[in-house]
């Protein structure tokens, strides 16, 4: 059910509690999404002399896992809570990220890899449950527009979020920039706390795919 004021009206756009969540937690994810992917290239890049085996199993972590947990995240999606779903998704995310810090720490610098691998997939589970989500609190008036900001919010990162990954990466290292990947994970199950509570026995929405995103 879409979320109205008491005098049943819809409320702002901006001022949907909702949106305002969805948002700030996707700025989140995006600084990490960003920060990951440049920073691991450039390292892996550096590490191995522009290997261009090395540098293409990057783009295999992190392209691979939509095309085998794609569908089987939109599945679950349906099945699942989707708030709760979309929170253990970044908190593992974190938790993943926090053990791979401590493994290039020890120097298994090839475990940079299982950084891209593992949230690539957690995207494919948290993704879908976002659209449904976004279904059942955005008034139907405002869906479009809603979802125009969102993929606004991202096409900006796609322009900024190269110059933050290199620069976290140049300026601080491998070692804080995969703890800035971990922070902003924790921050973004965080702020999804604000999330309305799963509403017992809901339906699962239907015809609702996972918006493409950069994972």
């Amino acid at each position: 059910m879409s979320t109205v004021t008491n005098a049943g009206k819809a409320p702002s756009l901006l001022g949907n509690r909702f949106l305002q969540t969805i948002l700030l937690s996707n700025v989140l994810l995006q600084i990490g999404i960003w920060v990951r992917n440049f920073a691991i290239l450039l390292f892996v890049a550096e590490k191995t002399s522009n290997d261009p085996y090395a540098i293409s199993l990057i783009s295999v972590a992190e392209f691979a896992p939509i095309f085998v947990f794609s569908f089987i995240g939109g599945t679950f999606a349906d099945r699942w809570k989707p708030r709760k779903t979309m929170i253990w998704c970044d908190l593992l995310s974190a938790v993943s990220v926090f053990v791979v810090l401590l493994a290039i720490h020890f120097g298994s610098w090839q475990s940079v890899f299982l950084v891209t691998f593992i949230s690539a997939i957690l995207s494919q589970f948290s993704q879908p449950s976002g659209m449904r989500l976004f279904k059942q609190h955005v008034p139907g008036e405002q869906l479009q527009q809603g979802m125009a900001m969102f993929q606004s919010l991202m096409a900006i990162f796609m322009v900024i979020g190269p110059m933050l990954g290199t620069f976290c990466y140049s300026r601080f290292g491998l070692e804080t920039s995969v703890a800035v990947m971990g922070v902003v994970f924790l921050l973004s199950a965080l702020v999804l706390v604000r999330l309305p509570k799963d509403e017992a026995g809901k339906a699962a929405s239907s015809g609702q795919g996972p918006i493409p995103q950069g994972i």
